[in-house]
């Protein structure tokens, strides 16, 4: 899995055009220093902001700029996001605006005026939010059904901010539930399973179907007592024999009509026959156009849905080819195919081994998103037309049924017209008629009541087959769920370690962290703890706690491939409830520390702070100037 984020560039505008702010991170360790009030947490707000996060907190400063550029790298694609600002009278900003994707740098992005593609905050029936182009990219699943997951709710434990409670694990909202964040760490710690979710989904539905047909089982039960008259084969043996049973009353009819009949035809009665005659044979060329139509349209919705799979499966192709070319970029020559001697290794990765040029091993990545993007458009484009045209077709066959019938009627008559007779019928024909008319009525009785017969037996099937889905189901749900357990299990683990070694490594100011045997991290409480729960500490002890928490997650992303955090943190001020400068520089040595056993091309870390060591300052480490109120990190608002 191993996913990765990486930001670097990030470019900030003022309302009036000019550059505020213009910087390069690289992957690693950035440090953004300065002393306070410089416009360091501005920065971390816009990084934040930039990606999707809901902010509005904005300083006056922030709020003369209009719009913020970031190139970031999605698991190995590079896209440059930009997302406007668009400030009230009252200062507060659209915390739902939407962001402009480009599939390319941000040098290329601001050369192209097209090419870019707006994705909203919420996605309707044709088109994706932009979060759901940041999960599908950094390979986190869509969360589908109620619980709305967006990309600002993964970022509340990736961004460390300065203003949620110390006793907030998560960045802090007034509105949050316990699925919410319980949902939020099963995906960024691998363990959420969407085969879980559907499966949960395919249950509640299946039970919510079951218990509506029970019901619908037994109202027609109720109206139909007996059991033989809701068995179709029953009741098509009685329609048979009742059908017998009309044919021969109407050859006695015919019989004695034949012997008795004197036919008058009228030159009335015959210019009646020729126009119904006409009419109808106009009727059957209007019936015969609609079927037409009608298979010209299955015809085009046939093409249609065969070029909707088509566009799927080169999606397909196109997602497997972004595999396979990570999975092989891994793998180099070791001899020249020339000469076939041994190829010199280059230290640099963005070396080729064999003509020793810089290769980018993102651009191809980069090319497929983009073609990713536009075939999903494709395929939507395709799926609205094509439900269109059902609808119509639709439409056409209710008024070819409609066109059927009243082709029916006028043959009838026709018929009627054609046979205009006048004969001497006896009491004995009239009471023929009658007899067929009660056998017609009793024929119609038992028709409705085949109906409600092959209703039942097929509400009865789907009952029984539910209620063996329905059990598998329940199964498979457990099973799942022991499995997911497991994971979450053997993850926290590997976090609580960690936790355990940055507690033990504080300076020696709190007793239970030095001397810490566990470390625990509840996350649908939105709490981390020791041992106890509801153990209290000063504000600078529980503000070290809650940031070890948040890097052990971080840190333990590093050597566990199964989570989905994508070993990327912001964190927005290393020091803060009046933590000493001692402690401070302190645990960022830690995790400096920490780091050096880790490939600096993984992950990165980007953080704020007004303490940094003296041998951490001016080094490759840090980003951009040291920032004071005289050089601040906006420039020209």
């Amino acid at each position: 899995m191993h996913n990765n984020l990486f930001v670097n560039k990030l470019v900030i505008f003022t309302e009036n055009g000019e550059v505020a702010y213009n910087e390069n991170f690289h992957r690693g360790v950035n440090i953004i220093r300065g002393d306070n009030s410089s416009g360091k947490s501005t920065i971390s707000h816009f990084i934040f902001y930039a990606l999707g996060g809901s902010f509005n907190e904005w300083v006056k400063e922030a709020r003369k700029c209009s719009v913020v550029y970031i190139e970031i790298e999605l698991n190995g694609a590079t896209v440059t996001l930009k997302r406007e600002l668009n400030f009230n009278e009252k200062g507060e900003a659209n915390k739902s605006q939407s962001i402009e994707f480009f599939w390319d740098t941000y040098d290329i992005a601001k050369l192209n005026t097209e090419g870019w593609q707006k994705f909203n905050y919420n996605k309707t029936t044709d088109k994706k939010s932009f979060s759901d182009v940041l999960f599908e990219n950094l390979n986190i699943p869509v969360v589908k059904g109620d619980n709305n997951i967006t990309v600002h709710q993964i970022l509340r434990l990736i961004y460390i901010d300065q203003d949620s409670p110390t006793n907030s694990l998560f960045l802090y909202e007034h509105f949050d539930t316990t699925l919410t964040r319980e949902t939020v760490s099963d995906l960024l710690l691998g363990v959420y399973s969407q085969d879980l979710y559907d499966r949960q989904q395919d249950l509640e539905s299946s039970r919510k179907e079951f218990e509506a047909l029970k019901s619908e089982i037994n109202v027609i039960k109720k109206f139909i007592p007996k059991k033989e008259d809701l068995i179709p084969a029953h009741i098509k043996s009685r329609i048979s024999n009742k059908e017998i049973d009309i044919v021969n009353v109407e050859r006695k009819i015919y019989s004695y009509k034949e012997e008795n009949k004197r036919v008058t035809f009228t030159k009335k009665s015959q210019l009646e026959f020729e126009t119904l005659n006409q009419e109808t044979i106009k009727q059957r060329s209007t019936v015969k156009n609609i079927t037409n139509q009608i298979r010209n349209y299955e015809l085009e919705n046939e093409d249609t849905n065969f070029f909707i799979k088509a566009l799927e499966n080169n999606l397909i192709a196109i997602k497997n080819s972004i595999k396979t070319r990570d999975f092989l970029g891994k793998y180099s020559l070791e001899n020249c195919p020339e000469c076939l001697k041994p190829i010199s290794v280059d230290a640099r990765e963005d070396i080729c081994s064999l003509c020793k040029t810089e290769i980018d091993n993102t651009q191809g990545i980069t090319e497929a998103r983009k073609i990713e993007q536009e075939i999903y458009f494709q395929i939507q484009e395709s799926i609205k037309i094509n439900n269109k045209k059902e609808k119509e077709l639709i439409d056409l066959k209710a008024k070819l049924e409609f066109e059927k019938g009243k082709l029916h009627q006028m043959q009838l008559r026709v018929n009627q017209s054609l046979n205009d007779v006048r004969s001497f019928r006896d009491e004995k024909i009239d009471t023929l008629y009658e007899e067929k008319g009660f056998q017609e009525g009793e024929l119609l009785q038992l028709r409705t009541l085949l109906e409600n017969a092959e209703i039942y037996q097929i509400k009865k099937s789907r009952y029984d087959e539910l209620e063996s889905i329905i059990e598998i189901l329940i199964e498979k749900i457990r099973l799942l769920k022991n499995q997911q357990e497991n994971l979450k299990s053997s993850i926290n683990k590997s976090i609580e370690k960690i936790g355990v070694y940055l507690l033990n490594n504080d300076l020696k100011r709190q007793k239970d962290f030095f001397e810490a045997k566990e470390f625990h991290i509840d996350y649908r409480n939105n709490l981390a703890f020791i041992a106890d729960k509801n153990a209290k500490y000063s504000a600078s002890s529980s503000f070290y706690l809650k940031n070890s928490a948040r890097f052990a997650i971080f840190l333990a992303s590093l050597s566990n491939d199964k989570m989905r955090f994508p070993r990327f943190i912001l964190c927005d001020n290393m020091e803060d409830k009046g933590i000493e400068l001692a402690r401070v520089h302190n645990f960022q040595r830690i995790l400096i520390s920490y780091l050096k056993a880790y490939d600096p091309q993984s992950y990165q870390l980007i953080y704020t702070t007004s303490f940094i060591p003296d041998e951490l300052n001016n080094t490759n480490y840090c980003v951009g100037d040291f920032y004071t109120e005289q050089n601040p990190s906006l420039k020209n608002v």
